[in-house]
């Protein structure tokens, strides 16, 4: 049975205080994991680069800055939220897509590492006279696939590595003799060996680069992907996958004198598993099935509508009072659509109107990815701090909130 790291009774005072439904993260795991990502990673000169999409929250950010994490943005608003918190310059990698000319001027005016998907964009950059201070380039290897990534010839993501050394060539020409590599490929994915194989691809062409065009490498940015046990029986093992890249890193780099720092931008596994949802039993029906239906719905948790994804589900008032009787149900939200179901077929102990369900491993892409269908307002999010108090960090949207950007009188 999973277990619910925060306190019951913490849970029960929020439900009477705000209602229901709302995100609560533990702040305790959320450095318990940065701390066992860093150590495990403490062979090499290393940095966590926390990525925002996972959880954009500020208090959820700022406690990355305490810990002396960078962070990845993906957009100028990203960059502006790190800096709200007090992130700048190389504390910051913007890491977008389709990446607009503005857009580059104004992370590159701020001293961000400028993390480059299309390598073809540097032409651009220098055309505008657009100079990145620090400069790095996003490899698609074309040759690994992954459940969530899917197919890296398929993705969007990077480019390829002949594109990559063209740029490359042109910054020699330009003077500049020293850049960052990147890949990302792979998602939510628990077993080390896949992380020693993309590693090793990725150190490889970092060997060939150096060797080529007699450049250095400062880092290289491995990406994220490192998943979380949303099943019982699953397990994730930071240290091996550690491990696996020290391999690689031995094997390919330091055995030929190359020692460059090396970054990661875990999200998933930095906050997932400190997050849950909470939500409230308000209907039962039952026509072909049995169906719960809690005040939450994909608004608040898209991932198991968008990816069929599981998430862990406790009725801790059921398991007040060792309900013995367990039921088939599907776990339904109210929104107009039929994917809107965080659970399908779930066993469950027999459930009751006004039942507390918690869905649990919601703190990367639960409230981030949220949004505002069928008129479903935002809901709230807390932190349950590390000596024991909950913490209001979001308040629930109103209607003000929804309609506040719609211009003139209707």
């Amino acid at each position: 049975m999973k277990k619910i790291t925060i306190a019951e009774n913490k849970i029960r005072e929020t439900v009477k205080k705000y209602g229901t439904p709302f995100h609560i993260y533990d702040e305790r795991i959320i450095v318990d994991r940065l701390n066992n990502l860093i150590s495990s990673f403490n062979w090499v000169d290393f940095k966590e680069y926390f990525a925002i999409k996972a959880n954009p929250n500020p208090h959820i950010l700022k406690i990355m800055k305490e810990n002396s994490c960078g962070v990845d943005a993906a957009t100028v608003t990203e960059i502006q939220l790190a800096e709200e918190v007090g992130f700048s310059g190389e504390d910051i990698m913007f890491t977008s897509n389709l990446t607009t000319v503005d857009a580059y001027q104004y992370a590159v005016d701020r001293g961000c590492i400028i993390n480059i998907d299309w390598a073809a964009d540097i032409y651009e950059l220098f055309e505008n006279d657009i100079i990145p201070e620090n400069i790095c380039f996003r490899l698609n290897p074309g040759s690994i696939e992954n459940e969530i990534m899917g197919d890296s010839k398929e993705s969007k993501f990077g480019s390829t590595a002949e594109q990559i050394k063209d740029a490359v060539a042109f910054l020699k020409e330009q003077g500049i003799n020293s850049i960052g590599l990147h890949t990302m490929v792979v998602s939510n994915e628990n077993s080390s060996d896949i992380f020693g194989e993309y590693t090793e691809m990725i150190f490889e062409f970092a060997r060939e680069i150096i060797s080529e065009f007699k450049v250095e490498i400062d880092f290289i940015n491995i990406g994220g992907g490192i998943g979380i046990p949303y099943q019982e029986d699953q397990v994730v093992d930071v240290k091996a996958i550690a491990a696996e890249v020290k391999g690689s890193y031995d094997k390919v780099l330091k055995a030929n004198g190359l020692q460059p720092k090396i970054f990661m931008e875990s999200g998933r596994y930095i906050t997932g598993e400190s997050g849950y949802l909470v939500t409230e039993v308000i209907k039962e029906k039952e026509t072909y099935k049995k169906y719960l239906g809690v005040d939450a719905s994909m608004s608040d948790l898209m991932r198991p509508a968008m990816y069929r994804s599981y998430h862990h589900l406790t009725n801790i008032d059921a398991e007040a009072r060792a309900e013995k009787e367990f039921e088939n149900y599907d776990v339904v939200g109210s929104l107009c659509e039929n994917n809107d179901k965080f659970a399908i077929d779930r066993r469950l102990p027999k459930s009751k109107l006004g039942d507390l369900i918690v869905i649990h491993d919601t703190g990367a892409h639960g409230h981030a990815m949220g949004f505002n269908y069928n008129g479903m307002l935002k809901n709230g999010e807390f932190l349950y701090t590390i000596d024991g108090e909950v913490k209001q960090i979001r308040r629930d949207e109103n209607f003000k909130d929804y309609t506040n950007t719609i211009i003139g009188g209707y």
